[in-house]
């Protein structure tokens, strides 16, 4: 009875499903007696399935109360059998794990191959653009596309002009999920496409320039301050952030804006500076984003930004020759604007000479003749000849005036002296710059504007200044000052040159007297006109071997306050924090 008792439990453990309680009429085991169900089942075990037979031992078996039961029956057998079990099972157990090991190696090795091969496309494909919107779409294009690191959408935000704030750039991905399983469907037609053929499409895609992401990118900023947020600080590091996490207004409103739920932020920067960051989501396949994806995309952007940087530096570069370019063009469109007026200038100055120089004797003729005329003593055909001669010369008399008045005819507009002083300096800058002379400016503040002729006044600073340089020749100094007194505006040039014998002072505004061998001793004269027809006057002092002073004084249009005026000379060395100094 005992036997059979023993039997029936042998037997017992020689059924599972019974000993389990199990009702799986389907499993291979059920029924079956005389075999373990380890070996009758194989690779499975209930609702799991393992890739290895050791692995099904090692996670299921050894934990079974049915596989345990089994074991104590070896119970009072030899010692030996005992260790040997023992063994095979630690054997097992340490197989697995090294088993795992390796398939954690082996797809570790996979995932720096695949990694390696990303980037080695992402520098393939940066070093043949140099445009800064190029690269962004680029790198754009490899984190959302399913052959690069597939994430939703992604923005970029740069620092632009002012360094204080990052403002919206870039964007690339669907706006809604109905464009998404659109854009979902077409990506599928190109499965396999390498990543290189993706973003040469993109590229040629003028949508991706102008989508709706993209736009509303655009109105966005983001100030780098401390109380801006805590998106900004991702221009430092990998930041994971929940749209609970965002307390300030401007987090918020971009979190609105863009639709963030829980997002990633990624630094761009070198080792120099930082360029901006990159926000990514998964909004529209709800898919964590893991800090492994954000490694990955750490070294995407981490590998495009050098040549990022390099093409920004190249575009601002480019701007700086254009600026560079179009001020020079207009230098030159200056000077010539300004030797064209100095030409008519001084033909007007000649013109005014020789009307001058006419009209006196042709006053002379018309005055005797009308006295010949008056006396009555000539009659017949020699009256009428004087009369020709009155006649005549009364009429030249009239078509001179009118020459005249055309002549010395002023384009009178309102502007502001400092301004024009301005101008002068920085169409003689180059000039300045070779001599070595050092230019000072002292120019008042709210000065009042004055009227007058833009082409020659500017004329008349320039002959002053020009005749400046010549007297210094190499290594002096130009002291400008301005100042407003007895609604005047007042200028005063004094440079450090060899300065004026008294004996030569006197005729300094004299038309056609120089002291310069190749000068033509029109320049002074005709700054003395054109001021002089401006209401104003022009004055000047010097010492031989002390320098020279212009003094220029002008109406002002308006009304001010009146201050003393000093007298031409008077303006010597300004002190440091009056000086606004240019070389």
């Amino acid at each position: 009875m005992e036997a059979s008792d023993q039997n029936n439990g042998v037997d017992k453990l020689n059924r599972c499903w019974e000993y389990l309680n199990c009702t799986n009429t389907e499993c291979p085991a059920h029924g079956r007696t005389g075999l373990p169900c380890w070996e009758i089942t194989g690779h499975r075990c209930r609702e799991r399935v393992f890739a290895r037979f050791e692995e099904k031992l090692i996670q299921c078996c050894f934990k079974c109360p049915f596989f345990s039961q089994l074991k104590k029956r070896i119970k009072g057998r030899r010692w030996a059998d005992i260790t040997l079990l023992e063994s095979l099972e630690d054997a097992l157990i340490r197989s697995s794990k090294y088993s795992t090991k390796v398939e954690d190696l082996y797809m570790e090795v996979i995932r720096r191959s695949k990694l390696m091969n990303l980037l080695g496309e992402v520098s393939k494909i940066i070093s043949r653009l140099d445009k800064e919107e190029d690269i962004i779409l680029a790198i754009l294009t490899v984190i959302t596309a399913r052959e690069g690191l597939g994430f939703n959408r992604a923005f970029v935000f740069l620092k632009g002009a002012e360094y204080d704030l990052l403002r919206g750039k870039y964007a690339l991905g669907p706006s809604s999920p109905e464009e998404a399983g659109s854009i979902w469907k077409i990506l599928d037609k190109d499965y396999g496409s390498s990543i290189e053929k993706l973003v040469s499409k993109g590229q040629k895609l003028h949508y991706l320039r102008n989508s709706p992401l993209t736009r509303v990118t655009a109105d966005l900023s983001i100030p780098l301050t401390e109380d801006g947020g805590i998106i900004f600080k991702g221009i430092d590091e990998i930041r994971f952030i929940k749209k609970n996490d965002l307390k300030t207004r401007n987090d918020l409103h971009i979190a609105r804006s863009l639709g963030l739920e829980e997002f990633c932020v990624c630094p761009i920067a070198t080792a120099e500076d930082s360029l901006g960051l990159i926000i990514v989501d998964n909004i529209f396949t709800g898919k964590e984003v893991t800090p492994e994806d954000a490694h990955l995309l750490e070294m995407v952007v981490s590998h495009a930004t050098t040549s990022l940087r390099a093409a920004q530096l190249k575009e601002s570069l480019k701007k700086n020759v254009e600026s560079l370019k179009s001020t020079y063009r207009k230098l030159k469109l200056n000077e010539e604007r300004m030797m064209k007026a100095e030409r008519l200038a001084i033909s007007g100055e000649l013109t005014s000479s020789m009307i001058h120089e006419i009209k006196n004797p042709l006053v002379s003729i018309g005055g005797f003749a009308r006295n010949l005329w008056n006396n009555g003593q000539l009659q017949g055909s020699d009256r009428e000849k004087l009369e020709i001669i009155m006649n005549e010369a009364l009429r030249l008399e009239k078509y001179l005036e009118k020459l005249q008045s055309r002549v010395g005819e002023l384009k009178l507009e309102e502007a502001d002296v400092n301004q024009i002083i301005e101008d002068n300096c920085n169409l003689l800058q180059m000039e300045f710059r070779e001599h070595r002379i050092e230019l000072l400016k002292s120019l008042a503040p709210g000065l009042p504007a004055c009227k007058v002729d833009l082409v020659k006044i500017t004329e008349v600073f320039l002959n002053i200044f020009h005749n400046s340089l010549e007297a210094i020749g190499q290594d002096g100094s130009i002291w400008v000052k301005t100042w407003k007194a007895d609604n005047e505006v007042f200028v005063e040039i004094e440079d450090s040159g060899e300065g004026i014998s008294k004996d030569r002072l006197g005729r300094i505004f004299t038309p056609f007297f120089t002291t310069k061998e190749k000068g033509s001793g029109l320049g002074l004269a005709l700054a003395h006109r054109i001021i002089k027809d401006h209401g104003g006057n022009i004055s000047v002092s010097s010492m031989k071997g002390k320098g020279t002073s212009f003094l220029i004084s002008l109406p002002a249009a308006a009304e001010q306050n009146p201050q003393p005026a000093p007298s031409a000379g008077s303006f010597k060395y300004p002190s440091d924090s009056m000086i606004d100094k240019t070389i």
